[in-house]
């Protein structure tokens, strides 16, 4: 039987768009959600694709969704609550996985509990394989290597142009994440740590500085696999601007706050109840007028920095749905040259993802 892309969470707002840009590649992905009459009505709208019926509550028919060589693209967010049965389904079936998850429990769980048994079933993982965490794995692995084995820090600076719009689900899952341990990679090791523990500084193209809010993402797991002369890996988002140091500040203090015995696991309960699991999100008007930019750059033991790399790109959410479209069609093709819980550096090379993610419109402008 021939294998099939299976897009679980179509009829969502990231589901939508990645569905579309399969279908602009050429491919004919299987629409998959909880909804019948929601996906069956977006399959008519992209040309009648075939459809599946799965929820996240009924894992049996999760499971049903792919078999052996199928790749298993999965949209349905927040991944803390509905995305377990997708990764679990897809390892028992042999299946390949790709997500568009941001949460850093999740992307956690990927590498440490899911990849070795992926690694024995013989098939990839690519969790977080969007803007988050994309652009940050090449751009931090273009300046590794222009600054050779000397370098054993980098530091990823995520930040987006126009009017910073997101959707339903990207305010849950951001919420939610502030309320679960985080990790970082210092002094050669994985380290827990909180969401927002760090301030970090890029210097920008102009010269001029901006501020990211450190964050647990796919290149603490994957770039120190790479290059592993990495003692430190340093990643942040910036989407707030100027208010970015106030917002850490804040963070910072609420974390504190949160240590309050019982506390934490009221407030979790409150976000997992009161705040939408999905929804709508930018308009289309402004994921064609929006845009994002990615910094990183390496540095020596004794802190001189080796190298700078700075890539633009589309829309987050338009970036998104196409790096998704284009991972899934890769393994589909049977090109990941590496199986387990893998970063797109080592599961495609460097070469292939960067010329990937030009093809997509994420290109080196510096």
């Amino acid at each position: 039987m021939t294998s099939r892309i299976v897009l679980y969470g179509a009829t969502g707002y990231t589901g939508r768009l990645t569905a579309t840009e399969l279908v602009a590649r050429g491919l004919e992905p299987v629409l998959a959600g909880r909804n019948a009459i929601a996906v069956r009505q977006l399959a008519n709208e992209l040309g009648g694709l075939p459809t599946a019926t799965a929820d996240a509550a009924d894992p049996d028919s999760v499971r049903n969704l792919v078999g052996r060589g199928d790749v298993l693209l999965s949209t349905v967010g927040p991944f803390h609550r509905f995305g377990a049965p997708a990764a679990e389904a897809a390892i028992a079936a042999g299946a390949h996985y790709i997500d568009s998850t941001g949460e850093q429990a999740f992307i956690r769980r990927v590498f440490e509990e899911w990849g070795p048994q992926a690694r024995t079933a013989g098939v990839s993982l690519l969790t977080a394989f969007g803007f988050d965490y994309v652009p940050g794995n090449l751009a931090a692995a273009l300046a590794l290597d222009e600054a050779g084995k000397d370098a054993t820090s980098v530091v990823v600076g995520y930040f987006t142009r126009g009017r910073a719009d997101v959707s339903k689900g990207t305010v849950t899952s951001a919420a939610q994440a502030m309320l679960e341990p985080g990790f970082s990679w210092k002094s050669g090791e994985l380290r827990t740590e909180t969401v927002g523990h760090d301030l970090l500084r890029h210097r920008m193209p102009g010269g001029r500085t901006r501020s990211t809010v450190s964050v647990s993402s796919t290149e603490h797991f994957a770039l120190p696999r790479v290059y592993p002369q990495l003692r430190e890996v340093r990643v942040g988002l910036g989407a707030l601007g100027a208010a970015t140091p106030v917002v850490w500040a804040l963070g910072r203090v609420s974390q504190e706050v949160l240590r309050i015995p019982g506390l934490r696991d009221r407030v979790r309960n409150v976000v997992i109840a009161r705040l939408p699991g999905s929804g709508g999100g930018p308009s289309e008007e402004h994921n064609a007028t929006s845009g994002c930019l990615v910094t990183a750059h390496a540095s020596a033991a004794d802190g001189t920095e080796l190298s700078r790399v700075v890539l633009e790109g589309p829309s987050v959410y338009g970036f998104t749905a196409k790096a998704l479209a284009w991972g899934a069609d890769q393994l589909l093709g049977g090109v990941a040259k590496d199986v387990g819980a893998v970063g797109p550096v080592d599961a495609f090379g460097l070469d292939e993802l960067e010329s990937g993610c030009a093809s997509i419109g994420l290109k080196r402008v510096d």
